[in-house]
């Protein structure tokens, strides 16, 4: 009975531990309206933690629409969509790469899947603990990062 005690409480934990590693944060866009909200889980293999989250592209705030983005650690992309219940594809790839030791990011676009436009490079960021609350600031004057300038 000891031997089935054991057994039972150490698949309590194993059920417990990805719920435990997964982290909520939200990375606001300084010069942008965007907000990209992740959380991340240990998921093994060559990656061994996956961001999976919402990104407020198109700066609508707490209504949405946002779009579905993933991705390993501070390197996350997605094709926007319109909802990301399923809408359609916005005809361009979007990949952010974060450095939170500068506080800078860069973001790549591609249009055709054969060429790369750096969209925005060296731009700031902030990162904060927990959900994007609300996922787009009310302050909408910002313009959206996916713009390429």
């Amino acid at each position: 009975m000891k031997k089935f005690g054991i057994c039972g409480l150490a698949l309590v934990v194993a059920m417990l531990v990805p719920a435990a590693q997964a982290g909520t944060k939200c990375y606001v866009l300084t010069n942008f309206c965007d907000r990209i909200q992740v959380s991340n889980y240990f998921v093994g293999g060559i990656q061994g933690t996956e961001s999976v989250g919402l990104w407020d592209w198109a700066c609508s705030g707490p209504g949405g629409p946002w779009t579905l983005i993933s991705g390993g650690n501070n390197a996350i992309g997605t094709q926007p969509s319109e909802d990301f219940k399923g809408g359609p594809g916005e005809g361009f790839q979007a990949n952010f790469k974060f450095n939170p030791l500068t506080g800078l990011f860069d973001l790549y676009q591609t249009f055709d899947g054969v060429t790369a436009v750096a969209a925005q490079t060296n731009q700031p960021f902030t990162i904060t603990k927990g959900a994007c609350n609300p996922l787009a600031p009310a302050q909408k004057a910002l313009p959206r990062a996916t713009v390429v300038q």
